[in-house]
This record gives structure tokens, sequence and C-alpha cells, in this order.
């Protein structure tokens, strides 16, 4: 595309402020504008040392000093070596913040080999026309109908409510007494990782690093710095959570309902039939509604009663939608108020679960409007996680018992800690992949073993535990998350000396790979640059993966294996095509917009070459068949369903395009677009009860116009 060409476009500007709706055409706008909504009332008042006036930024200060006091340019000078950052600091990168910062979509296809203009292995020139086309055409089109009829507010972006920062206990209790020290080292070694992460997606391989990275992957290891005190009541950081929810963002509590003990007892049981499979953070044979908090049983029954209806109503169709909102809303009131409690500071794991509950409630079954309540609950959910240090291991209490019992109640109280951390992991590279929304969490922060198998967190009683535990002993020790992904990526390390781990810390490994990739696809579109080994690595790394996380090589749809095998083939696929919206940097606000985008980016690709359509067929296949055999959907991720509906994009579009076999595997024959349609509307008609699933029919009637 041509100079001339962009210049005569309309202005379009994807990153939209979550607090004040100004919107902006790069990303690092965005970022430097949303620190003035985090200042205090101080820092954003920052005085000339030499005039009445203030700025809002340094960067603007320093210009104004520059403009109109230059006689005082030593002064200057002198004051700023002054407070230059001790040399340990001054060794870190800049303008990389704790998140990954490409962007994410729909699909898109790899260059074909005739694109490239080099050899495989190299850095490599490709020509990236073919995958903006369609992306500013979008633009075009989308930016169109918003000053047409959204003259004030964008639909995709949804806007929360007035209201001012609310100033909540919990931040009172995690912001007291705590050295400088321990705050400037976290800051540093969170982006210390986020540096080391985008150079290792973004370097000249992914072999195995040398002594020096693995020093630098274990920063408090290798140092033998003094441990840091990880006990939560004590434990706060000296700079505030910048990510709070504003009075505006919680309902309010205006009555004393509460669910009824059967309400409560189906939810439960509903739960763990169909929620926990995906979200194994809680233990079901120990697990007490009575003792759990409120705000918690709350947050469970508002995703359980997405899959069941309401006993109080006689389980009439449709009631349990309604009760799972009512939950919703008592669920968010209750948090509030209960982060206003002294001791709030005790119960962080209780408090990161429930949000990251209600949130997935929000953006993936709510939908629409609740989408922006979600994301700033996911804001706020990441600050609690990091404040109390969920990213460590649970320290060990003091005299512990020798008792069995109470030996298997403190693992099972460790192990929830360390899943919730990598549910939230997931949940937040899920929204990098889905809405392009920058990663908050490193994957070189998390400093967790891997989950114990699943056997063992299964264990109704600490005899069957203890066996377990016994029987395992001989696999050897456990690795931590991150020596695990170093050694997925590294081609020299044996990875079936690794020893055996749940299925779900798998499935955290697939979706940094998926986030690798997107990076790299980014980096490439940007660059016009295409290094085919570093593609080639995270591809042997998924293979590798492959029996880890599908042991059954994928065969088995059973409720714990989808999820794992849907993760997997969308990795795969993630490889082979790229994302249209990703790499044109359009950064969504909720589902409905993913859906929307999907919808009319995918007729609008470039033709698929037919080695790019053969290796992704099985992979399309797959999804295929999982629609078409899937009657009962009790224990379906939302996730799955959105991975399956842009695999049928992929297969729509291979249909048109004439590409031999695309839906065969259905029985839909080569160039039968309506055949295609039909077959599409009969396995999403299943999940209509959902609004992803009315969505999704939706979509399928803009696909057919």
């Amino acid at each position: 595309m041509s100079v001339s060409q962009i210049r005569v476009m309309p202005s379009y500007q994807p990153f939209q402020c979550l607090v004040c709706q100004s919107r902006f055409t790069r990303h690092e706008n965005l970022k430097r504008h949303s620190t003035l909504h985090s200042r205090s009332q101080a820092e954003a008042s920052l005085p000339c040392d030499f005039c009445h006036a203030t700025f809002s930024r340094p960067d603007l200060r320093n210009r104004h000093m520059k403009r109109k006091h230059p006689e005082h340019e030593q002064h200057r000078v002198t004051k700023r070596t002054q407070r230059q950052p001790a040399p340990r600091q001054a060794t870190l990168h800049s303008s990389v913040s704790p998140t990954a910062i490409s962007p994410t979509g729909s699909h898109n296809v790899l260059p074909s080999p005739g694109s490239v203009h080099s050899s495989p292995g190299e850095e490599t020139r490709f020509d990236s026309d073919a995958i903006w086309r369609p992306v500013m055409r979008y633009q075009q089109q989308q930016q169109q109908q918003f000053d047409r009829r959204h003259p004030r507010e964008n639909p995709n972006i949804a806007t929360p409510r007035n209201g001012g920062a609310k100033t909540q206990q919990i931040t009172r209790d995690l912001l007291q007494h705590q050295p400088t020290s321990d705050s400037v080292l976290i800051d540093q070694i969170v982006q210390d990782a986020t540096d080391l992460e985008r150079n290792l997606l973004l370097g000249a391989s992914f072999l195995k690093p040398t002594n020096h990275l693995d020093n630098q992957l274990h920063p408090m290891a290798t140092s033998q710095a003094e441990p840091l005190d990880t006990t939560l009541v004590e434990y706060s950081f000296n700079h505030p959570i910048l990510d709070r929810l504003s009075p505006g963002d919680i309902p309010q509590l205006q009555d004393d309902w509460i669910p009824t003990a059967l309400q409560i007892s189906r939810g439960c049981n509903l739960f763990f039939n169909s929620v926990s499979d995906f979200l194994p953070f809680l233990h079901s044979p120990t697990f007490d509604p009575t003792q759990a908090p409120p705000h918690l049983v709350l947050s469970m029954l508002c995703l359980a009663y997405q899959y069941g209806e309401d006993p109080e109503c006689g389980d009439q169709e449709g009631s349990g939608q309604s009760f799972s909102i009512r939950c919703f809303h008592k669920a968010r009131a209750l948090l509030a108020s209960d982060e206003e409690r002294p001791d709030a500071s005790a119960m962080i794991t209780a408090l990161v679960q429930s949000y990251l509950l209600l949130q997935i409630c929000a953006m993936m079954y709510l939908c629409g409007d609740n989408s922006a309540c979600g994301l700033k609950m996911h804001s706020h959910m990441i600050s609690l996680a990091r404040a109390g240090r969920m990213t460590q291991p649970m320290p060990v209490e003091s005299g512990a018992t020798t008792d069995l019992e109470s030996l298997w109640r403190e693992f099972i109280k460790a192990e929830s800690h360390k899943r919730t951390l990598f549910a939230v992991h997931q949940i937040d590279a899920l929204w990098y992949q889905f809405l392009s929304i920058p990663r908050s969490i490193s994957h070189l922060e998390i400093k967790h073993e891997m989950p114990c198998p699943e056997d063992q967190w299964i264990s109704s009683s600490s005899a069957e535990w203890a066996h377990r535990q016994l029987v395992a002993r001989h696999a050897g020790p456990s690795v931590t998350y991150t020596d695990a992904v170093r050694r997925f990526l590294s081609s020299d390390e044996d990875i079936t000396s690794l020893p055996t781990f749940d299925p779900y810390g798998a499935i955290n490994i697939a979706q940094f790979l998926i986030s690798s990739a997107r990076e790299i696809s980014g980096w490439s579109t940007m660059t016009g640059m295409l290094s085919m080994e570093r593609f080639g690595a995270l591809r042997s790394s998924l293979i590798t993966l492959s029996p880890f996380i599908c042991p059954n090589n994928h065969t088995a749809l059973t409720k714990h294996a989808t999820s794992c095998a849907a993760t997997w083939e969308t990795a795969m696929i993630e490889l082979q095509m790229w994302s249209p919206s990703h790499t044109g940097g359009i950064v969504e606000g909720s589902i409905d917009a993913v859906l929307s985008q999907s919808t009319y980016l995918g007729p609008s690709q470039f033709l698929c070459d037919a080695s790019t359509a053969k290796a992704i067929q099985p992979h399309v296949n797959w999804f295929l068949r999982y629609l078409n055999e899937t009657l009962i959907l009790e224990s379906e991720a939302p996730w799955v369903a959105l991975y399956a509906y842009k695999a049928f994009l992929i297969a729509w579009q291979l249909i048109h395009v004439g590409i031999p076999g695309a839906m065969d595997a259905v029985g839909v024959h080569d160039g039968d677009m309506e055949g295609a349609l039909m077959w599409a509307r009969k396995v999403f008609q299943r999940r209509q009860k959902w609004q992803l699933g009315k969505l999704i029919l939706s979509c399928l009637d803009e696909l057919e116009k």
C-alpha cells in the first residue's frame, strides 16, 4: 500500500481509554495517557522549578523548561543527574511494561512460499500488503459506521459508568509498613521478566538458554538474595494498587436477598460437574459452601446456573440464566463490601477467585455492556494477585502438624492457591488472544511448580491422597512452570524426564506458545521480516507438548480432555494462519466485537495456498467433528465454542476459494456454501441458550449476506 493511499484514508484510532473514552492511533500513546488516571492529585501536578506553571507529565514540563527557561539548563542537568536510579535499575531495558504488546483477532494466512524473498531459517522479507488490505477496508467501514451511528460512543468498547476512584480497605491493608527495597525489587523483577520474555520471543532462536539466561530467569535464586517475606497479612507494596474499581462500577447492596439452601446445593453440584473441568482450582471433596466466603459462593453460582435451571422455579427454561445474573450482581456488591474488611488481606485467594469467575461470566456469558465491567475486574484482579504475592508459592505455616488429615488440608490449600494463579494466567492470555488486550502477567513471574497430577488433586480422603503421593515419588522432583516452558522450547532437553503433571498446566504452556506466535506475527507485520526458524521452533514445542496436554491423541472427547485438545488444536492453527485484526492493531472491548470482526474479515482474506490449507486441515477437522458429535454441552468452556466458530470460518473460507475436501469430515461437499452454513446453524443452535451462541448465530446470518 503506497503512502499516498494511506494519507487519503479516514483516521482510525483503535485504542480507547476505558476511563475517559479518549481514542489513540498507537498503543504507546494510550499507555502514556492512561497513567494520568492512575496518579494521585499530587503526582498529576508537576510544578515548574522557576515559575507557577504545572504539568501532568514530566516530558511536558521538560519541554516547557527548555523553551521558557533555557538559562537554567545547567541546573536542570545537575538535578536530573542527582535523580539517576541505582546502577542495578539502570541496566533494565526501557519502554516495556509487564505485558505483551501485540494484539489479537481472528485468522490470517502465513505468507506463501512465493511471497518470501529468502530461504527459511533467515530473517526474510515478505509482502504484507495482503494482510493489511482487508484490515484497512474493515477499518474504513467500521469508522464510517461509528461516525454515523455512534458519534459519542463506540459499542465495541463498552463505556464504564461515571464515578471517582474508590479507596478500598484492602488497599490500605496491603499498602502499609512495606520497605521501599521490596517494592523496587518486585518492580525490577517484573520488568526483567517482561524484557526477557520479549527477547525470547523476538530473538534469534528458541534454543536452550545459556547459564547467563538461566541466572536471569531465576534472579532470586541465583543472586542468593534475602528471601522476601511472603506472609500475606504483613505484606504490602509502598505504591498504590492502580486498578481500583470506581464506585460507579460496583452495585450497592440494596436488599438482604440470599440464595436458598436448595439453590446453593444445586449450584455447587452444577459447578463441580460442569465448570470445574475447565477451571479446576476449587477442591470438590472438601469444599463446604457454609464455610466459604459468600461472594465466592455467589460467583460460583453465577457460572453454574449457565448450565442448569433454578430449582426454586421448577426448573423452568431460562430460569437458570436469570438466577445467574442476580447472583452476578449480588456477588459484585458483596465483594466491594468484603474488600473493606480489616481481615481482607488474609483472604486474597478467595477474592481473586471471585473476580476471576465474575469476569468470565461478564465477558463470555453475559457479553455486551457487561464486558467493560469484566475488563475492569480483570485489571483489579491482577493487581490483587500481584500485591498478595500469588505468583509465589504459598508459605508453609510454622509448626505444621504431622497429622495426616492436616497435611492433606494444607496440601489442598496450597494447590488451590497455585491453580488459581494458573487460571489467572490462562484468562490473561485468553483476553490477549481474543481481544488484543496486552497481557498483564509474564510467564517468568510465575514461581510455582506445575500443578500436581490430577489423581492427587481429586483424592477424596487423606489416605487416598497419601497413597497416590507415595506411588508418584519415583517420577522425580517436580519442576517450576518457568523451567517447564524453557524445556519445551529447547530442542536439547529430555522432555521424557519431566514428572507427571496435570494437563491444566500444559494448557498454560500452550497458551504461552499461542501468545508467542501472536507476538512474532505482529512483529513480522510491523518490520516486514519473517523468520521461519521461530515459527518452526514453536511448532516443534507444540508437537512435544501434545502427549502432555492430550494423552490419548485427542480422540477422547471427555469433559476434561475437550478443553485441553481444543487449546492445542487452536495453537496449531495459530501458527499457520495470522489474524488480520491482530496484525492490523485492532483492539476489541467485547466478545461481541471479536465475533463481528472475525466474521467480516474471514471471507476478506487473501487466498490460501494449497500447502497452508493442507497443513491446517487436520486441526480444522478436529473442531468440525467436535461440533458435529457433541450433542450434550454440560461442561463446554465458552472459549471452546469461540475456537470452534473460528475454525468453521476457516473451513468456510476454504470452500469459498475452492480448496477440495474442506468440510468432507462432516459430509459437506466442495463448493456447497449453502450446505456449510446450514450445517453450522444446526451445530451452533445447540448453544443458543448462551448469549455467545446467540451472537454466533447472528454472525452466521451476516455471513450468508
